[in-house]
């Protein structure tokens, strides 16, 4: 059961060493090996794969074995594609929202990827060369290629309902080239060949049918094919993607060696920030791209010796001593490899695909590994049954007890008092009790640490604007500030700890301090709107309006397209008091949904309440039965001196919501006494 030699071991050996060296030297060494709650992957994933490789391929020995072992795989798959067809039904809830089925995964991609492995996996054993009745028992053996066949549609289906472009297209890139090696290489089985120049055209012909129709009412009106036909250079989420290549590139020719180390690459983005994302998600942790997620976690060294693990698993299939691989194995195994590579060229890894792309390594790596003879000096290497009972086990039970503890106890721990800290919410809302259970997260010191700051910090913002009593609120701005502090010691560099420091401080109008950390904020991102926006509103809010306005006219010209900048140059404006700009601002977004509250509260300040009124008259156009929006043209009428139209939206509000009635009666009563409720 020792490790046994293979050039796919050895790749594999040398990509984890590599990528141990670029973790330790990584920008945060802590994070780059525990990762976070929302990845859970870091080095210590990275080992665990590396065990379960050398186990899985020195336990399973036998054909018999492995085969079992992938069956196993494949029957789950179909209970998953069951589900998944309960979801596309309706019977059964799609965990992520919206149309694209996500199983038990919570993601549809992950789901997706999922099926993609299991399609190649069952057609492998479906055409491959292995004895079915190893695998199946009884009738169902008379039957195989039904049942295979009846797999693979059912896969199929889930896969395309996930409608997760990156896996659909590797499917077909798999595909494709698993049709031409076979058509090419295949010398003895003509069926087989037959089959695979079948399934070829068929796979051409839908493709070119689907390029001809992609922009038919019958594929705009599908929300599956929809997706598709959006495939486009010029596609919002195409266009993310390249901003984010570029970022990552500019941060490998920073690191151009050993790069980041895992899961560091929020320092990349926020370093590169390019404004055009404006209109994105503003913390990217990911670049979305196989090669170059390698590329910033572990340099030139890293992405080259992840791909030599691709390499070493092709050269052992089709070297010409590969004889106990048929072609059309050979072939398969080959298209499922190009296939999870192509899809990983627009999203990323996960556990689920991690898993499954290690097995399937670790298979061909079982098949190939080189059987060193038997040598006399092997005995003095062996260990004797007492010292195994006495020595070994013990030592290993021990150690398996602590990695239990520190690698999982803690952080389970810490993330079920972060989930009651997060939902035990009194009638009155957020509480002292609250507040205990953050307190009893972070005790255990785990290394969700800094996630369960990010939730203290945004419940103390909602805290600070709660009806809560003033203890409560002193007691989470004191803790909060306490564990920020803590947090920035240990990530002084990383902009999204001083922007959420820096925003609590100013929601708790401790507008000085608060600027301190968004400045930091700023200089470590420089190019981030988000942030600057947030510096903007602490200037506003403090009446440093003269600055505000010189901030936001530089946020703007960083990205003219930006609406969000041009609103918030115009707020500025307006409580700097330049009217004339501001209209001038506005003037390209007049009578839009960005005309927002920002807006408005900037008119309101100014007393410019004629301005106000035309705004939420638009607003209820919009959306007539919206009470809100007459409760606030009421309230900008009255604060224009027009009581009686002010009176009138507020009898209109009664009509709408009867339970209105005596509190607007009592607003009514007080607006004609020339008072303001």
């Amino acid at each position: 059961y020792r490790p046994k030699f293979s050039w796919i071991g050895s790749a594999v050996a040398v990509f984890m060493a590599i990528m141990l060296l670029a973790d330790i030297l990584a920008e945060k060494p802590h994070k780059a090996f525990w990762s976070n709650y929302e990845r859970m992957e870091g080095l210590v994933t990275l080992l665990h794969l590396l065990g379960l490789f050398f186990a899985v391929s020195s336990v399973l020995k036998t054909e018999k074995s492995w085969s079992r072992f992938f069956h196993t795989s494949i029957f789950v798959s179909v209970i998953l594609g069951i589900y998944g067809l309960f979801q596309l039904s309706g019977a059964i809830t799609i965990n992520q929202g919206g149309v694209r089925v996500d199983g038990t995964l919570g993601n549809a991609t992950y789901l997706a990827v999922y099926m993609l492995f299991h399609i190649f996996l069952t057609a492998f054993f479906l055409i491959g060369r292995r004895n079915v009745r190893e695998s199946v028992s009884g009738f169902l053996s008379d039957y195989a290629n039904y049942i295979y066949g009846a797999i693979i549609a059912l896969q199929t289906v889930v896969l395309y309902y996930t409608a997760s472009r990156g896996p659909v297209l590797g499917l077909v890139g798999g595909i494709f080239i698993s049709s031409i090696l076979i058509i090419i290489f295949e010398k003895e089985r003509k069926w087989i060949k037959k089959i695979a120049l079948f399934i070829l055209v068929i796979t051409v012909l839908i493709s070119g049918l689907f390029i001809t129709l992609r922009n038919s009412d019958f594929v705009r009106h599908s929300p599956v094919l929809a997706r598709f036909s959006d495939i486009s250079v010029g596609e919002r989420t195409t266009r993310s993607r390249f901003m984010i290549w570029n970022m990552a590139y500019q941060g490998f020719k920073e690191r151009p060696i050993l790069g980041w180390g895992q899961e560091n690459f929020n320092y990349v983005f926020n370093k590169y920030y390019n404004p055009k994302m404006y209109d994105q998600e503003q913390w990217f942790d990911r670049t979305h791209n196989i090669f170059f997620d390698w590329l910033i976690a572990g340099g030139a060294l890293g992405i080259l010796s992840y791909l030599s693990i691709f390499f070493a698993v092709i050269y052992s299939l089709w070297r010409k001593k590969a004889s106990n691989f048929s072609i059309a194995e050979k072939s398969i195994m080959t298209g499922l490899l190009a296939g999870y590579f192509f899809q990983n060229l627009f999203v990323f890894d996960n556990i689920t695909s991690y898993i499954l792309f290690f097995f399937v390594i670790a298979y061909v790596h079982a098949r190939k590994i080189v059987e060193l003879p038997e040598t006399s000096s092997s005995e003095k290497y062996r260990f004797n049954s007492s010292a195994i009972n006495w020595a070994l086990v013990p030592v290993i039970a021990g150690l398996a007890l602590f990695s239990v503890y520190f690698f999982n106890y803690k952080a389970y721990s810490a993330s079920r008092a972060l989930i009651g800290a997060m939902t035990q919410y009194d009638n009155e809302g957020i509480s002292s009790k609250n507040l205990e259970f953050f307190k009893k997260a972070l005790a255990y010191g785990s290394f969700g640490d800094s996630e369960i700051r990010e939730q203290l910090v945004q419940t103390s913002v909602r805290v600070g604007t709660s009806g809560a009593s003033p203890e409560i609120k002193q007691s989470f701005f004191d803790f909060t500030v306490s564990e920020m502090k803590r947090q920035l010691a240990k990530t002084p560099n990383d902009a999204r700890y001083h922007l959420f420091t820096g925003s609590m401080l100013t929601a708790f109008r401790q507008y000085d301090e608060g600027l301190k950390g968004l400045k930091k904020a700023s200089e470590l991102s420089p190019n981030k709107q988000s942030i600057r926006y947030e510096i903007v509103g602490n200037l506003i809010n403090s009446g440093k309006f003269p600055e505000a306005l010189s901030l936001a006219k530089e946020t703007f010209e960083l990205e003219t397209s930006s609406n969000p900048s041009r609103v918030i140059y115009a707020a500025a404006s307006i409580y700097a008091k330049n009217n004339k700009l501001a209209d001038e601002i506005l003037a390209p977004i007049q009578g839009t949904v960005f005309i927002d509250d920002r807006i408005i509260s900037a008119y309101a300040f100014t007393k410019q309440f004629n301005k106000v009124i035309p705004i939420i008259k638009q607003r209820i156009i919009d959306d007539p039965n919206n009470i809100q929006n007459h409760i606030s043209l009421a309230s900008a009428y009255l604060g224009n001196s027009q009581r009686e139209s002010a009176v009138a939206e507020v009898q209109k509000v009664i009509e709408m919501n009867p339970q209105f009635k005596e509190q607007g009666e009592y607003f009514i009563k007080e607006i004609r006494a020339g008072r303001n409720p």
